[in-house]
């Protein structure tokens, strides 16, 4: 716990990070904070991993559909 929050006050004040916020259905919320603490990640760390695979699937879905128009 403290190493989180040592990550999180360093992420904090580092010019590399940003702070993003949104609103998932509270069931989402509650398994994704479930799925963080089982796999031993913080909050932040998770849901820099699920942007990262967002934008990785996305990013690949647009290159397709620029190339086939």
């Amino acid at each position: 716990m403290l190493k989180q929050l040592t990550d999180m006050v360093s992420k904090r004040a580092d010019p590399n990070y940003h702070q993003i916020s949104g609103h998932i259905p509270k069931e989402m919320a509650t398994e994704f904070k479930i799925a963080c603490t089982r796999r031993g990640v913080s909050h932040s760390e998770g849901l820099e991993q699920a942007v990262t695979l967002w934008l990785a699937q996305n990013t690949q879905q647009s290159a397709k559909n620029r190339k086939n128009d």
